[in-house]
């Protein structure tokens, strides 16, 4: 019962005590009714105190569940692919890459502007003029060699050989390990030229020109097209500069691209000297070795700028076996 309620009743009780005789009925009859009305409103009282404590209750549960809950749980990442997978996809999309770069040299002349044919041009007079004076060239060539040229040629001519991928396979490590893109990729377009270089030299042009070495044709100029004589042009120096054209891209300043040309001149020396090519074989090899890697470079280069979307090759299960799709 609360305050109010109990001091209403005493000052009722009270106000009966003082009455006369013949009201005391009434006033009993009033304090029944007080009484009552008393009564009904504590069983009101109480059902609110009992509705609001169920409600306090109910509420508290709640409470302590919004507050110990834990925060919502974010998506979890997706897991990393496995060291294989990772693996066979960076090799998909380097097989994909050399698909595109590929189909992009075969059509490569048919977008060539004026000054490209113009340098074409210039290029083919300088080989010819060599053709002429290959036998005079490896004359004083010979008549010059010494031990000393040949202490140079036996420490660099590996340059343009097998220590040219090794080079390039370094760089691309370096580039990966010490995470820097530009060395990374000066690597792996290195590599790139020099396979390219390699296959169109092998597979191409040393066949179809067959020039016989002027150590075995006497410094004349022999050619038996389409036979397996492998002089023109120079494999090694096309190496070389496949290699050395990609550093001086990439490298920054002039130092570093200055010695890899250098470096890539004295192979070209080496190997008149060692009188296993003509002056227009290193030539030649180091055209076609400059222009594939300065090539490559520039492409990829666009490529970055454009947000071009890479080359793509998906291997697809045929009834015979195996198919390939290639996307560029």
């Amino acid at each position: 019962m609360s305050t109010r309620l109990l001091v209403f009743l005493a000052v009722a009780a009270i106000g009966c005590a003082g009455r006369p005789a013949f009201a005391q009925e009434a006033c009993a009859g009033d304090d029944g009714d007080l009484v009552a009305g008393g009564s009904a409103a504590q069983a009101a009282a109480a059902e609110d105190i009992d509705a609001s404590v169920v409600e306090a209750e109910s509420a508290a549960p709640a409470a302590l569940d919004a507050e110990t809950a834990p925060p919502d749980a974010e998506t979890p990442p997706a897991p990393r692919p496995s060291l294989p997978h990772r693996v066979y996809l960076r090799a998909k999309e380097e097989l994909g890459r050399y698909v595109a770069d590929a189909a992009s040299i075969v059509i490569a002349p048919g977008k060539w502007d004026s000054g490209d044919w113009k340098r074409a041009a210039g290029a083919t007079l300088i080989l010819g003029g060599l053709f002429a004076a290959d036998r005079s060239i490896d004359r004083a060539a010979q008549r010059n060699r010494s031990s000393f040229t040949d202490h140079v040629a036996s420490a660099t001519t590996s340059l343009g050989g097998g220590e040219g991928p090794e080079i390039s396979g370094l760089l691309l490590a370096a580039g990966i390990v010490f995470h820097d893109p530009n060395t990374r990729d000066m690597g792996r377009e290195a590599l790139e030229a020099g396979l390219f270089t390699s296959l169109l030299n092998n597979l191409i042009v040393k066949r179809a020109f067959g020039r016989e070495r002027p150590n075995r044709s006497n410094g004349k100029t022999d050619f038996d097209f389409g036979s397996n004589n492998s002089s023109f042009p120079s494999g090694h120096a096309t190496e070389a500069f496949s290699v050395a054209s990609v550093v001086a891209m990439r490298a920054p300043g002039w130092i570093i691209p200055g010695l890899a040309y250098a470096a890539a001149t004295i192979v070209a020396f080496d190997r008149v000297n060692d009188h296993v090519h003509f002056a227009s074989d290193v030539f030649a090899g180091a055209v076609l070795g400059t222009v594939t890697g300065r090539w490559l470079v520039a492409r990829h280069r666009r490529e970055e700028q454009k947000g071009a979307p890479k080359a793509s090759i998906d291997i697809v299960p045929i009834r015979n076996g195996l198919s390939a799709r290639v996307r560029f």
